[in-house]
């Protein structure tokens, strides 16, 4: 989907809305210029220097550990 069919979907949802404070949050999450907390920016550059340093744990262990621990809710 290109950008401006996106942004098309995006205006008719919006203009499906009726409830007022949602709203009211998508104009102020559209007009806030904050960016992360510096804790946010801190954990993610940890993160990716655990990745770099190939501390991370891969996807498929962690599929594979969550199939195990949560097996009821996989078919």
């Amino acid at each position: 989907m290109d950008i401006q069919t996106s942004k098309i979907e995006l205006a008719k949802i919006i203009l499906n809305l009726e409830n007022p404070s949602l709203i009211e949050e998508i104009i102020s999450l559209i007009q806030s210029n904050d960016s992360l907390t510096q804790n946010q920016k801190n954990a993610t550059d940890e993160a990716i220097y655990s990745l770099e340093n190939n501390e991370g744990i891969s996807h498929d262990l962690v599929a594979e550990e969550t199939k195990i621990r949560y097996s009821k809710y996989f078919c």
